[in-house]
């Protein structure tokens, strides 16, 4: 280490000197000092905010290169700092005590600087990516300069050079040297890794520390204070020979090999700046391009986070895609299986309702086809009954039986199947449904009945590679369970029909006993009077029965014709209910020269289930016979009205008479108000009677509607 004069010596040594040259001599001194202290400040300074950028940069968030290695980098920056200002405190000339303690300081932080430097270096030349299996002896390799230089420590110590200089040498060569090296060769692999991302910026940042690491190593780690021992007096020193024991020069010859060039002399000789001065150079080369580069690392920090919050923001944004699709796909899910059980609740045509299962479901399930087959017992297989493609769904009307080995392995186990990659392709190519192309995925699920025993079978098939998972059967098995409840409610709707048949033949029954029947016997009666009262000769009381005959054979005539007409009524539903409800009161006023008036505030359909059809028109024709019969009105008024409460929609009947009326207390001997309550009560309508005698009777009826099912495809391919 230079050997300084302090600063208020030499002020006080150039207040007592009269001599000018020597004045000036003592002033240049001092302008080297104030020079020197201010290198070192500087120097300090540079140092410190490379530690304070590191260690801010290490509490930092963020996964860049250099991140776990920023603590040691920080504390070198500190230690390296505060080696330069207790530097620059001796030489403003302390007292000797401090000057003692700052040089035991500086004998401890100068190792520890170069270790710091080494191990950070040696960081970042590793971390990176994974080294040449060479590269592993390298730590090894530093064995041999450290053996060294403890063997060689035992004759320099004792040299009469003080303490801290063979220290500083000797911290200079094995520690900060190789460690400026490695991080120079760091900064230069990351040079060339940023390159190669891209990052043009980064890279021109780490090539500049890499290369002021490498003019560090040479400024610092290479060029040290003169010593009269080698390494260091072959490369700087002019040679001189010292008795180790007494201390003294015995011999001085000049140094050779790189003596002249490498010397702080010949560094001022040839520059005209002291080498503290070039270390400051470096100093600021280093910490300029490693703060710039670790700024820059921020900013990619920062743009990698805003690329996250982008990237997470852009998956916030599919995850709510994915939730409406999934509710728009829960709501169609929903609208389907709602529209298939009000047709199934409304007792709709059968086929009707199963091409509209299968039509959705090709829809719903994305697929090319779909088909349905059901076991057929009078030929002992199983037959296709309906099919869906694009544009098109049909029944099969002639006999086709399945023989695809999927579909009745699937039936035959009443297990759900869909296709994997090690089926036969023969065999999925063949499942598809009549005018579909050859299908390259399949899915298949039993029609099982409550004993898990299966009457059929459901499909759809695809013509690409997309395939099928256990979520589509779960779905399909949905599907084939509304086919299940369909087919369940046609044969309920059947046995419905046959009941109506029934039911209607005792209504018929009834009519015909009550009325024609006792007619007819009493004619048979009659008839043996008239003979009797003939042979008697008495032909007033002869006429009086013929009249009397003749009344009764007119009332069992108007029997007959409603029921006719009651019946026609009933069946007629295909011309609409209204038209048919019109049609009968027309008939009705024209057999009974009853006046009805007909009063419909319904526009659209009555939007009731078929079975309230039925019961509403028997309850009108209820409602008119008693009329006939009982009320002895001249008028009848009906009226069909539409009662709204919110989404909720009811059919009102009203029939309102100009009869004589009967006493409420005695309703329950009118065995025709109990029918019509109780065909009311089937339907889950309300009925209500009111009557006074000689102020006629009204009868209102309030039936439930139900929404209006979309018959939508089927029913045009039905048409079709």
């Amino acid at each position: 280490m230079s050997a300084v004069v302090p600063l208020i010596n030499l002020f006080s040594t150039a207040s007592a000197v009269k001599e000018p040259g020597h004045l000036s001599l003592v002033l240049i001194k001092a302008y080297f000092i104030i020079t020197q202290m201010i290198i070192y400040f500087l120097t300090g300074l540079c140092f410190g905010g490379l530690g304070l950028a590191a260690y801010l940069q290490s509490r930092q968030a963020g996964d860049f290169p250099l991140r776990k290695h920023l603590p040691y980098l920080a504390t070198f920056g500190f230690v390296h700092g505060v080696t330069s200002w207790i530097e620059m405190s001796i030489a403003s000339g302390v007292s000797d005590q401090i000057t003692d303690i700052l040089n035991i300081l500086l004998i401890i932080g100068r190792p520890m600087t170069g270790l710091l430097l080494f191990r950070f270096g040696w960081g970042i030349f590793k971390g990176l990516s994974p080294l040449p299996p060479w590269m592993v002896f390298i730590p090894g390799i530093m064995i041999i300069p450290i053996a060294f230089a403890i063997t060689y420590s035992s004759t320099t110590f004792i040299t009469p050079s003080p303490i801290e200089i063979p220290i500083d040498i000797w911290s200079r060569y094995l520690l900060y040297l190789p460690g400026s090296i490695l991080a120079g060769i760091g900064f230069l692999r990351h040079w060339n890794y940023q390159k190669k991302l891209g990052s043009k910026v980064v890279a021109q940042l780490m090539l500049g520390a890499g290369l002021g690491f490498m003019l560090e190593a040479f400024v610092v780690g290479l060029i040290v204070p003169a010593a009269p021992y080698g390494p260091a007096s072959y490369y700087n020193y002019d040679r001189a020979t010292h008795n180790a024991f007494i201390g003294e020069v015995t011999t001085k010859s000049e140094g050779f090999g790189l003596t002249r060039w490498l010397d702080y002399q010949q560094v001022l000789e040839v520059t005209g700046l002291p080498i503290e001065f070039w270390r400051l150079v470096s100093a600021v080369f280093v910490t300029s391009f490693v703060i710039k580069g670790l700024d820059v690392f921020e900013e990619i920090r920062k743009r990698n986070e805003a690329k996250l919050v982008e990237e997470r923001d852009t998956a916030q944004i599919a995850v709510i895609e994915s939730e409406i699709k999934a509710r728009e796909n829960a709501e169609h899910w929903t609208d389907v299986l709602v529209n298939i059980n009000q047709q199934i609740t409304n007792f709709e045509n059968l086929d009707s309702i199963l091409l509209n299962i299968i039509t959705h479901t090709r829809v719903l399930f994305n697929s090319d086809s779909v088909g349905l087959a059901l076991w057929d017992n009078t030929e002992n297989q199983l037959a296709i009954k309906c099919y869906a493609i694009p544009d098109k769904s049909e029944m099969v009307t002639s006999t086709r039986a399945v023989e695809n080995a999927v579909l009745l392995y699937s039936f035959e186990t009443s297990r759900p199947y869909y296709s994997k990659e090690d089926d036969s392709d023969s065999d999925i190519a063949t499942a598809s449904p009549p005018l579909a192309q050859p299908a390259k995925q399949v899915a298949v699920v039993p029609i099982k009945l409550v004993d898990n025993s299966a009457i059929g079978v459901l499909w759809m098939c695809r013509d690409n590679d997309i395939a099928y998972n256990e979520t589509d059967l779960i779905w399909l098995e949905c599907m084939a369970d509304q086919v299940m409840i369909a087919i369940q409610h046609g044969i309920m709707t059947g046995q419905l029909q046959s009941l109506s048949i029934i039911e209607e033949r005792g209504r018929i029954a009834r009519e015909m006993h009550d009325g024609l029947a006792q007619v007819l016997g009493y004619l048979n009666l009659q008839l043996h009077t008239l003979n009797v009262l003939q042979k008697q000769g008495k032909q007033a009381e002869l006429e009086e029965e013929l009249t009397q005959m003749n009344h009764y054979v007119q009332v069992a005539q108007a029997d007959i014709r409603e029921n006719i007409l009651s019946l026609r009524t009933t069946l007629a539903n295909e011309k609409g209910m209204v038209i048919s409800i019109e049609e009968y009161l027309e008939e009705f006023s024209l057999q009974t020269g009853i006046q009805v008036d007909f009063n419909n505030s319904v526009e659209d359909e009555l939007h009731l289930t078929s079975l309230g059809e039925v019961q509403l028109v028997c309850i009108l024709q209820e409602a008119l016979t008693n009329v006939r019969k009982h009320a002895e009105a001249q008028k009848v008024s009906v009226a069909l009205s539409m009662l709204k409460n919110g989404r909720d929609e009811k059919v009102v009947l009203q029939i309102i008479d100009d009869g004589k009326g009967f006493d409420m207390k005695e309703r329950s001997k009118h065995f025709g108000l109990q029918t019509m309550r109780e065909r009311a009560q089937s339907v889950n309508a309300d009925f209500t009677v009111y009557s006074n005698l000689g102020n006629g009777t009204q009868i209102e009826c309030v039936f439930p509607c139900v929404e209006p099912s979309t018959k939508g495809i089927s029913s045009i391919l039905l048409n079709e």
